[in-house]
């Protein structure tokens, strides 16, 4: 019973740690999180060895919400496109 304690208070731990790594990486805080809760140490040096992400890939993971041409139009390019879309 108390080794399962201790497990599973050394899972929240490292889970934790690997959680504030994540997340000042801008990466998924939960999943990190898991995976931290699982494999301890091993997903803490993984974490801490991963480059942080910059804005334009993270708005990657999102960029399935919109339309692909509208990343690299401007705002006229934009509003042509709803103005034609109207008529």
């Amino acid at each position: 019973m108390k080794l399962l304690l201790i497990i599973g208070l050394v899972g929240v731990i490292f889970g934790g740690a690997c959680a504030i790594v994540a997340s000042n990486k801008g990466r998924d805080v939960l999943g990190w999180f898991v995976l931290g809760f699982l494999f301890n140490l091993i997903a803490l040096i993984v974490i801490a060895a991963l480059t942080p992400l910059d804005k334009a890939q993270a708005a990657e993971g999102a960029s399935d919400k919109r339309l692909p041409d509208e990343e690299v139009m401007g705002k006229d390019e934009r509003l042509n496109r709803s103005a034609n879309l109207i008529d």
